[in-house]
């Protein structure tokens, strides 16, 4: 949705359940955070101006190693994508669909898609002959219902994620699929690093959901949760520069022994994310 908000000095309700009951939790960047006593999700209030959250989400310096993985990024497209086509979906609508390689997946599999992002990545993408909108998905108007949607990495951006939804509910078919990942607030790394947890990162994302939070927030729009996963895609790498930036430094002892501490702890990455205590979640529901 485009970036529509009251007042910023305003406290806003939970983005999650609606809860006005809030406490204060910390501040990144100089962006209050409060938790949801309801739901404990975590979320900015008050909200910065439509004017910051929209300098935010058209940033051109958004993901700027987005090539660097763009092989990993590919074979997760295709994964997601066999899991579409696996659920019958034949028409699909990608919210934020950046350099379209999700899209690229589907068309592949011969399913008919189209994606709505208006920022910069997706403009190359449309570039490179991609059915996109650059749009803001509150200006993008269907030629008929859909009856799957997917919205990665897109509704913690959202100063109303709960609009988003109910558009997706508004222009797709009964039963459709909703597939949608977004970064976790009950997850042991937002746990164990707080406020340093590199997802808290405002005015970008302006809200971490927990569980129960997604849950109702899902529920609000009209969807029904079927499928839960966590991911962290910790590998080795990831995991020293991790050490290196939160615990170690980035000096040669440190890079040392943040290499160490990597090797040992990619098998139990592993284990918190089949425990479903992983950085973000990877959910699939369902239009009720």
């Amino acid at each position: 949705m485009s970036a529509r908000t009251s007042d910023s000095q305003e406290q806003r309700p939970c983005p999650a359940c609606d809860s006005q009951h809030v406490r204060r939790a910390f501040e990144v960047a100089g962006f209050p955070h409060v938790r949801c006593r309801g739901c404990g999700s975590v979320f900015v209030s008050p909200l910065p101006g439509p004017e910051v959250i929209t300098a935010a989400n058209l940033n051109p310096d958004y993901q700027p190693g987005l090539w660097e993985l763009e092989e990993r990024m590919r074979a997760e497209a295709r994964a997601r994508a066999q899991i579409m086509q696996a659920r019958g979906c034949k028409r699909v609508l990608e919210v934020g669909c950046g350099a379209g390689f999700f899209l690229e997946a589907l068309l592949e599999l011969g399913i008919e898609a189209e994606g709505v992002d208006p920022g910069i990545h997706a403009q190359q993408a449309k570039a490179r002959g991609l059915p996109i909108h650059n749009l803001w998905l509150d200006q993008h108007q269907p030629t008929g219902p859909y009856d799957g949607v997917a919205a990665f990495e897109l509704l913690e951006h959202l100063p109303e994620p709960v609009e988003a939804l109910r558009w997706f509910h508004r222009f797709t078919q009964p039963g459709a699929t909703l597939f949608i990942s977004t970064p976790s607030a009950s997850g042991l790394p937002a746990r164990v690093l707080g406020r340093r947890f590199p997802m808290f990162c405002p005015p970008d994302h302006l809200e971490l959901f927990t569980r129960a939070g997604l849950s109702t927030l899902l529920q609000r729009g009209g969807f029904r949760s079927i499928s839960w996963e966590s991911f962290s895609n910790l590998d080795e790498a990831t995991l020293q520069r991790s050490f290196e930036r939160f615990v170690v430094g980035r000096s040669a002892p440190g890079r040392a022994v943040a290499g160490v501490l990597a090797k040992v702890m990619v098998q139990p990455a592993r284990w918190v994310d089949r425990v479903g205590l992983g950085t973000s979640y990877e959910v699939q529901a369902e239009r009720v």
